[in-house]
C-alpha cells in the first residue's frame, strides 16, 4: 500500500452476526455483503460493547468501554473531553465525511465531520424507509464528485434493519392476525423458530426487571402484546427482520456499485459492522438489551473490492476475539493517524493481514449500566451489579462483592444458551475464574461520573426499580 487509502466503513444498526447468507442462512439473501466477505476477512467471534445503539455507537466513535464514555445506555452523553474518531482523523490529514445515522449523544456530528446527509432533523431510532436511500443518493453524490487531493474518511450509517422495531410497535396499538390469518403468506415460506426458543428463566434480576415482568422498564408494551402471540407470529417477526436486511443489503450494493466506477476503487479499505443484534424470537425475545449472544454477536468485515490494499479474501477468522471498541485503532491502523492514549480496542489490521500477533483471551460486554458479560472460547459468564444504596453515578466496578445473579453458558455443548449451569457445583470453579477476568479488566477501565441530569434520573429510576428485589427479595 503505497499511500494512505480511503476508508469507508458501513454501518447497518440492529444486524445480528449470523443474519448474512454468505455465513450459511439460507432464510435470506444479501449478495453485497457477501461480496465483501468474498473480498476481505470476517471475524466470527465480534462482539459489540453494549447491545444497544447510543452506547455501543459511543464506543466505535472512542475505542472506549461504554462505562467509560459517559453513555452507557440510550439517553447517556459522551463525556466532553473524549475526543470521536472524525477529530482524530481530521487532525492526521483526512477529509472526514458522515452520512446517516450517528446516534452518539454528547457528540455533534456536524462539528467532527463534513455531513453529507443527516436529514431535517437528526436520525434517530427508525425512519430506514425514508433515510437509508437519502443517504446512497448522498454517498452517490460524494463518490461522483469527490476531488480532493486529501484521503477520505467516510462514514455510512444505514438504518435498517432497525426498523424491525416498528413493526413491533405496531402490535402495541392493536392485535394483529398472524400472517396465515391474513393470507398474506404460507407456512413453508416462514423461517422456523429458533432452535433456542425456550429458554431458561433463571435469568439476572437486571434483565428480568427490564424485559421479562409485566412492568418491564424497557418497550413494556410491546411486551404485553407478544404474550398474545402464536408461533405464527414469532415466525413472521423473523420473516419481516431478513427482509429489513434484504432492503439494507440492497443499499450496500448501489454504494458498492458506484465505487467501483470511480478512481477510489482499489485503495479504499472497506469496513463492515453493526451496532448490535437482534433477538428475533430467541429466548423469546425482541429487539436487543440483553447479553444473550443474538443481541450482543454482530459483524465485522474487513474488505477492499481492489487490490492495492494486502486483506485475506473469503476467509474466516474464527480464532480472535474482536470488539467494537477495536474499529477506532483499526481505522487509525490504516489511516497512519497516531490515536490518543488510553484506547481499550486494538487495531485489527494485522489479523486482517493473516499476520500472528498477541491478542485478548475474551469479550467483555456490558449492558444497562449494571450487566456485565465475559465471552471465553468455552463459556459464556452473564452477571450484574446490584445497584447502589447512594448512587454515585459512577458506573459499578469492580466489586466482587456488589455482584448479583450470574448465569453460565457451555458454547460447546450449548450453542444456544439454553441451560444456565451457574447453579451447578461442579462449575463454580469456571464461575470463579471468569468472575476474576471480568474484575481484572474492569480494573483496566476509566470511569467518569455521570453528570448530566437525564442520565441521573435513567439511573436512579431503575436502581430504585432493581433495590425492591434486592431488599425485599420479589421482583415487582
Amino acid at each position: 500500500m503505497s499511500k494512505r487509502p480511503n476508508i469507508l466503513f458501513i454501518n447497518t444498526d440492529q444486524h445480528s452476526w449470523n443474519a448474512i447468507s454468505a455465513y450459511g442462512n439460507p432464510y435470506l439473501h444479501t449478495p453485497n455483503i457477501d461480496l465483501l466477505h468474498q473480498n476481505g476477512t470476517s471475524f466470527k467471534k465480534s462482539y459489540c460493547t453494549d447491545p444497544v445503539c447510543a452506547a455501543a455507537r459511543s464506543s466505535w466513535a472512542t475505542g472506549l468501554y461504554t462505562s467509560e464514555t459517559g453513555v452507557p445506555f440510550n439517553g447517556g452523553q459522551l463525556h466532553t473531553e473524549i475526543p470521536d474518531i472524525g477529530q482524530v482523523l481530521k487532525t492526521g490529514g483526512y477529509r472526514v465525511y458522515h452520512c446517516g445515522k450517528w446516534h452518539v449523544p454528547g457528540s455533534n456530528v456536524r462539528e467532527s465531520f463534513e455531513v453529507l446527509y443527516y436529514g431535517g432533523h437528526d436520525i434517530g431510532a427508525g425512519g430506514a424507509a425514508y433515510y437509508d436511500s437519502a443517504s446512497t443518493h448522498a454517498v452517490a453524490d460524494f463518490l461522483t464528485n469527490y476531488d480532493g487531493n486529501e484521503p477520505f474518511y467516510l462514514q455510512i450509517g444505514y438504518v435498517d434493519p432497525h426498523d424491525v422495531c416498528e413493526y413491533l410497535h405496531n402490535h402495541e396499538e392493536k392485535h394483529i392476525p398472524n400472517p396465515i390469518e391474513q393470507g398474506i403468506l404460507t407456512e413453508d415460506e416462514l423461517p422456523p423458530l429458533p432452535e433456542n426458543f425456550d429458554y431458561d428463566d433463571r435469568e439476572t434480576v437486571l434483565h428480568r426487571v427490564c424485559r421479562r415482568v409485566d412492568d418491564a422498564l424497557i418497550h413494556a408494551r410491546i411486551l404485553k402484546a407478544v404474550r398474545n402471540w402464536d408461533e405464527l407470529h414469532w415466525r413472521y417477526l423473523r420473516w419481516n427482520y431478513y427482509r429489513f436486511i434484504e432492503k439494507v443489503d440492497a443499499e450496500i450494493g448501489r454504494t458498492l456499485s458506484l465505487l467501483r466506477q470511480t478512481s477510489f476503487y482499489d485503495n479504499t479499505l472497506i469496513i463492515f459492522s453493526a451496532d448490535h443484534g437482534e433477538a428475533c424470537g430467541s429466548h423469546q425475545m425482541f429487539q436487543k438489551f440483553s447479553l444473550y449472544e443474538e443481541s450482543v454477536r454482530v459483524p465485522f468485515i474487513i474488505s477492499c473490492l481492489g487490490d492495492e490494499i494486502s486483506i485475506g479474501k473469503d476467509r474466516f477468522d474464527d480464532t480472535h476475539f474482536v470488539s467494537g471498541v477495536d474499529l477506532f485503532p483499526t481505522i487509525c491502523d490504516y489511516a497512519g493517524v497516531d490515536q490518543i492514549e488510553d484506547v481499550q480496542g486494538m487495531s485489527l489490521r494485522p489479523l486482517a493481514e493473516g499476520k500472528d500477533v498477541s491478542w485478548r483471551e475474551y469479550a467483555y460486554i456490558e449492558s444497562n449500566y449494571w450487566g456485565r458479560a465475559i465471552v471465553t472460547d468455552e463459556y459464556k459468564y452473564v452477571t450484574e451489579y446490584k445497584p447502589k444504596t447512594m448512587e454515585d453515578f459512577v458506573s459499578p466496578g469492580p466489586d466482587a462483592e456488589q455482584l448479583g445473579l450470574a448465569q453460565l453458558f457451555d458454547k460447546h455443548n450449548d450453542p444456544w444458551e439454553t441451560e444456565n449451569l451457574a447453579d451447578a457445583p461442579e462449575y463454580q470453579e469456571v464461575i470463579k475464574t471468569c468472575r476474576e477476568k471480568l474484575l481484572t479488566q474492569e480494573s483496566q477501565l476509566n470511569r467518569q461520573q455521570i453528570v448530566h441530569q437525564g442520565p441521573q434520573r435513567i439511573i436512579s429510576n431503575w436502581g430504585k426499580r432493581l433495590r425492591e428485589y434486592w431488599e425485599h427479595g420479589k421482583i415487582k
